[in-house]
C-alpha cells in the first residue's frame, strides 16, 4: 500500500478519535458515544467530519503527485 491510502485514511480516523474524545472530555451530546445495558447512541458527527478529511487530503495528494 502506498501513501495515497494510508495518510487519508489515518486523518480520517486521526479526526473522528479525537472528536469523540473531545464530546467526551467537554461533554458535548452531538459528539459523544454513549454504551449502556439498554441502548447505544453514535454520534454521526464525527464520522461524518472524519470522511471529509480522508477525503479532502486524499484529493491534496492526488493533486500534488500529479505536479
Amino acid at each position: 500500500m502506498n501513501k495515497s491510502f494510508w495518510i487519508p485514511l489515518m486523518a480520517s480516523f486521526g479526526t473522528m478519535i479525537l472528536l469523540y474524545i473531545i464530546g467526551f472530555i467537554a461533554d458535548i451530546d452531538f459528539l459523544i458515544f454513549k454504551i449502556s445495558l439498554s441502548e447505544t447512541e453514535i454520534a454521526l458527527l464525527p464520522i461524518a467530519v472524519g470522511m471529509l478529511v480522508g477525503f479532502i487530503s486524499e484529493r491534496i495528494i492526488k493533486l500534488k503527485s500529479q505536479k
